[in-house]
């Protein structure tokens, strides 16, 4: 199994994911959450850098992975 450069072993499924969805609020610029819920109810909220983010939604539009995303700033105009 190809773990995309992350050392380790994976260890979610997503398969096992019904929703993710991601939070952001200008009150708090520099973080994001992302709501996980699973199969069977259970949701887990993690929160992580905003950084990150754009640099995985950049990366995924430069790959062509999707060509429906699209970021907030290029919504605008």
């Amino acid at each position: 199994m190809d773990n995309y450069g992350i050392r380790g072993e994976l260890h979610v499924n997503l398969d096992d994911v019904r929703k993710l969805e991601l939070r952001y609020s200008r009150a708090q610029p520099d973080k994001m959450d992302i709501y996980v819920e699973y199969v069977g109810g259970q949701i887990k909220v993690f929160g992580v850098d905003r950084y990150l983010i754009e640099r995985l939604l950049e990366q995924l539009k430069n790959q062509g992975a999707n060509p429906g995303i699209s970021t907030p700033r290029e919504d605008r105009g």
